[in-house]
């Protein structure tokens, strides 16, 4: 694993200047505002390294991402609301939830391709929220607030400071990213990437595709129910709409498109981008509802049409330029 990290001195130096950087910004940034905007960056950073196993490498566009995103914030919580669990425990039993509704669904959903994975992962999303709409033990449309003040602060991971909840979610989108590096230099790197270039190729020269797309579909799904459970007990309290809408699906697949699909670094650059705009442009544009989703529009139009790469293209292309001089 550490050969993968560390025989790329380049990944190396940025990652350990990024990561220095990232963990001394709480002592100088003092405003809640702030830190909430950074724990929000974390949070779609892992979204979006969660979406591009599964859209980036394997090329398989999923718009339904947004139900294993409430099955982890969903598991945490009723964990803690029903059953005082912590959610130390409880992401784990999401995550295992997760990978268990991907097996069922990625079956039949991964014959499909193109458009018709992605709406098939839509309409499997829409499915999921309408159940838990459904579900009164779970609060139904209403949801839950699983607040509790009468059990420690670590166990519950719920804390009237927001730089506890930074560091968590920090040490996570670390792992995360760790571990797509070492993906994307191994063998299922390898074969995901020839899945999506050509699928019929890849399964001629003896490449799985079935087995291989598959494990993107589990790893990506675990992933993003991560992601969820952390959201989760950062708010303190879920119900469908917030966590399940289909907006928030197209969210988690603009974050890597943003940044740059297939590439390790892309949905960490998008997520920064993308959360940054959208808070600022909600706080200082209340009044105009919905103008974030219009910059959001603007924003996709301009880089499908000008870096079709992402955002991370920009330096891929100057790298390219000076080997070439």
């Amino acid at each position: 694993m550490w050969k993968v990290i560390t025989r790329d001195k380049k990944f190396c130096t940025g990652f350990c200047l990024a990561l220095i950087v990232a963990m001394i910004l709480p002592v100088f940034i003092k405003k809640p505002f702030v830190m909430h905007i950074l724990i929000l960056v974390c949070i779609w950073m892992l979204l979006g390294m969660g979406w591009n196993i599964i859209g980036g490498y394997a090329g398989q566009i999923s718009n339904g991402h947004a139900l294993f995103y409430g099955i982890g914030a969903y598991t945490c919580g009723i964990g803690m609301y029903l059953f005082k669990i912590s959610p130390w425990i409880m992401m784990w039993a999401g995550m295992v939830i997760s990978a268990l509704t991907a097996i069922i669904l990625g079956g039949p959903l991964l014959r499909l391709k193109g458009h018709y994975f992605a709406v098939a992962t839509m309409a499997a999303a829409e499915c999921g929220r309408i159940i838990f709409l459904n579900l009164d033990f779970v609060g139904g449309a209403t949801g839950i607030d699983f607040l509790n003040k009468d059990l420690p602060a670590w166990y519950t991971m719920q804390f009237t400071e927001k730089e506890p909840y930074y560091y968590i979610f920090l040490c996570f989108v670390v792992i995360v990213f760790l571990l797509t590096k070492v993906m994307d230099g191994s063998k299922l790197g390898y074969y995901l990437r020839a899945i999506k270039s050509n699928e019929d190729s890849a399964q001629s020269v003896g490449i799985n595709t079935t087995k291989y797309k598959m494990l993107a579909y589990i790893f990506s799904a675990v992933i993003v129910s991560l992601a969820g459970s952390l959201y989760a007990n950062y708010i303190q309290y879920i119900d469908p709409y917030i966590l399940m809408p289909l907006n928030i699906s197209m969210m988690i697949c603009l974050v890597a498109v943003m940044g740059g699909i297939g590439t390790v670094v892309g949905p960490v650059v998008g997520a920064f981008v993308m959360t940054v705009i959208s808070e600022w442009t909600r706080s200082t544009f209340a009044s105009i509802n919905g103008f974030d989703l219009f910059i959001y529009g603007v924003l996709v139009i301009v880089i499908v049409t000008y870096m079709p790469g992402g955002i991370v293209s920009i330096f891929n292309k100057k790298k390219a330029g000076c080997e070439k001089v």
